[in-house]
């Protein structure tokens, strides 16, 4: 006695399979979207990290140094990064950021760190009272 298939479980079979495949594309898309989006933040971050807190490092430099840290993305053509210091001594000063990339964007601004100026500001007012 033979078995037989009828060729609707062949048709059936082959409709599921492109689901699961379509699927799976989906999610490795959307994993390196994510990994994309993570890697071009982070390097965006430490980058304005080293130049809150090192007083030699050149920030015309900065932006150059985040697209080499953050290397090739897998979703989108390349990382634009662009940093600046912005500000004086007397009222601070601050690094500004921004980076973009496919469709994602991110800005990003904090104070330099500079615990000189802020004990001469806390004496000056302990003086007046």
């Amino acid at each position: 006695m033979k078995k037989r298939l009828h060729g609707s479980y062949t048709v059936e079979a082959a409709f599921i399979m492109a689901i699961v495949l379509w699927a799976l594309i989906v999610s490795v898309q959307a994993a390196y979207r994510l990994r994309d989006e993570v890697v071009g933040s982070m390097a965006l971050e430490e980058t304005v990290q080293r130049l809150r807190h090192n007083e030699t490092e050149p920030s015309d430099e900065a932006a150059l140094w985040a697209v080499r840290r953050a290397g090739n993305p897998f979703s989108w053509r390349k990382y634009d990064f662009r940093i600046k210091m912005a500000g004086n001594l007397v009222t601070g000063r601050r690094v500004e950021a921004y980076g973009s990339g496919g469709t994602w964007k991110l800005e990003m601004e904090q104070g330099v760190f500079d615990p000189e100026n802020f004990l001469r500001m806390l004496t000056l007012i302990n003086q007046e009272e």
